[in-house]
């Protein structure tokens, strides 16, 4: 029985999280991200992270916390040196590219990033433009309760800062998450098509998306829409509805990982939660 024990407190944990807020609302360590969120999300300038360790968690708290900077009008934050670099890296193309659907695109010049101290702030109507020529768009979807009758979903479409391009509102039909991020990248296709824009780079968190687009539909279409156990794909509509808003641009997909403190996913997501509210 006390082994038992012992292995029974070894997975929990193991299996814990601790998501570090070094500016928000409240400092301190979260053990959810609900919790995390409360006080990150609408205030400005968060700095915050995801640890699978409380002394990982405590280090970055102690390195990024306001109160261990020096004041200095002439310097810029933490937070906005890291995403300085991370905006760097999206216009010089670094990011790792998941796949693409055409061939890609003649290189074109990039557009130069303006001097500002708010993280990835641009002028109104300017897009995050990479090495190739592609415009970057942020897209992710959120759903409460989901699978349940009372379920809201939102989804979230961000090209920039106050971009009036970026869209909140909640999903048409079903309220469930896959159906928020499809319909978030049918959203930003048809923004990006209405605006003139040829070459569109989709970031998104949800792998189910990249995965339908580049590899599961070609198959689903073979096989009259059934999936590999013969069942009715669910999403079929909204599917070719993407598929249909994506035929007019040359796309290249972006995989990045959720809730890590990339800029442009998380603003993403402050839209889509907020979609949610409106349902």
């Amino acid at each position: 029985m006390r082994v038992n024990q012992i292995y029974f407190f070894h997975s929990i944990l193991k299996n814990m999280v601790y998501y570090a807020v070094a500016k928000g609302r409240n400092t301190g360590i979260y053990s959810t991200w609900d919790e995390c969120q409360k006080q990150v999300t609408r205030f400005s300038g968060p700095i915050f992270k995801k640890f699978t360790t409380k002394a990982a968690a405590e280090e970055f708290i102690l390195k990024n916390s306001e109160s261990n900077q020096t004041p200095n009008k002439n310097s810029a934050s933490v937070l906005t040196k890291r995403l300085r670099a991370q905006k760097t890296k999206l216009l010089e193309g670094t990011s790792q590219e998941s796949s693409s659907t055409k061939s890609e695109a003649p290189k074109r010049k990039t557009m130069a990033l303006p001097t500002c101290e708010s993280p990835m702030k641009r002028t109104r109507g300017e897009y995050i433009i990479d090495s190739n020529g592609y415009v970057n768009v942020y897209t992710d979807g959120a759903c409460s309760s989901n699978g349940r009758k009372n379920a809201k979903a939102g989804i979230g479409v961000w090209f920039g800062d106050d971009h009036p391009l970026n869209v909140s509102r909640p999903v048409v039909g079903r309220a469930t998450n896959n159906m928020a991020e499809i319909q978030a990248v049918t959203v930003a296709a048809q923004q990006a098509a209405k605006a003139g824009i040829k070459n569109l780079k989709i970031n998104t968190d949800s792998q189910f998306l990249i995965s339908c687009i580049t590899s599961w539909m070609p198959k689903w279409k073979r096989n009259g829409w059934k999936t590999s156990n013969n069942e009715p794909v669910i999403n079929k509509t909204e599917l070719l509805e993407m598929e249909k808003a994506l035929n007019s641009l040359d796309v290249t997909w972006n995989h990045v990982n959720g809730h890590v403190g990339i800029y442009g996913n998380e603003m993403a997501d402050q839209l889509a939660r907020a979609g949610c509210e409106d349902y």
